[in-house]
């Protein structure tokens, strides 16, 4: 066989790869994929046979999220267990993507549902009794205000602290108010002690960053609409309480479940009541 035959010209590989000439081009000029012989008077480009499967392994590899300098490496190693230990590193994280798209579907779909009943808010209004599971959080708390813009501070400095540490997300925000609710009134606005928190994946606590959260009873209802009102819901479960003869463990959680993610309409949000017993 000729060499005319064992070759093929840049535009040949671009219509039986389906890759665009100047992605090509681009791959030559970062000596990622350099063509197998260049015509020094034309100056064709020219790619082998096996050149051709690179560009699919390439393509392969960008689908699967890696950069091109990774896939410059990973081509360019004999290194069996350097490659086989990036793809698992890669396949974890493709695997926690598909969690967040799964967590974001559920929380689409919930909000998708609630938006379709009718505002009953009052008659549908209902006190249950839940095992809060045991997951791990990550968190930040401290003293301030307890308004919506302090609270979205917190919010923007918890999702730093999370990137930051590559920790990954699997449900939803959380607030703990280390101040008794009902007498939030007749405290001073500067003076709340507030938590702010997220379920994360790690198993485990770390110091000033992720604790375990749950694994009590707890009173909870679903309070709808604005935060402006949500005092009023809290004082309806601590009646609850105070008359059945529960003891009060814990402090109360706010579990956002539609929230500004979701809506800019606050009349739109949901948020779970949770309050420890025993």
């Amino acid at each position: 066989m000729d060499e005319s035959k064992e070759l093929y010209q840049i535009g040949k590989v671009s219509k039986i790869c389906n890759i665009p000439i100047k992605t090509l081009r681009y791959y030559d000029e970062i000596k990622l994929l350099i063509p197998r012989k260049i015509d020094p008077d034309s100056n064709y480009r020219y790619y082998s046979n096996d050149q051709l499967a690179l560009v699919l392994v390439i393509k392969h590899f960008k689908e699967a999220g890696f950069s091109l300098k990774e896939i410059k490496v990973l081509l360019g190693r004999e290194n069996l267990e350097y490659n086989t230990r990036k793809i698992n590193e890669k396949c974890i994280e493709i695997d926690n993507k598909i969690n967040d798209l799964k967590m974001l579907k559920q929380k689409l779909q919930f909000f998708i549902k609630e938006s379709k009943k009718e505002k009953k808010k009052n008659k549908d209004f209902k006190i249950e009794i839940k095992e809060i599971p045991v997951s791990y959080v990550a968190y930040l708390r401290s003293k301030g205000p307890c308004t919506i813009e302090e609270f979205t501070v917190r919010y923007c400095k918890l999702i730093s602290l999370v990137e930051k540490n590559n920790f990954h997300i699997i449900k939803n925000a959380m607030a703990v108010y280390y101040d008794n609710c009902i007498d939030f009134e007749e405290k001073e606005k500067e003076d709340y002690d507030i938590e702010v928190c997220i379920a994360v994946s790690e198993e485990r606590e770390i110091d000033g960053l992720v604790r375990k959260f749950g694994g009590f009873k707890a009173v909870t209802a679903v309070h709808y609409g604005s935060y402006d009102s949500m005092i009023d819901t809290y004082r309806k479960l601590y009646k609850y309480i105070y008359e059945n003869k529960y003891e009060i463990c814990g402090e109360p959680v706010d579990n956002y479940l539609v929230d500004i993610m979701n809506t800019v309409d606050e009349e739109n949000y949901v948020t779970e009541l949770i309050v420890p017993i025993k």
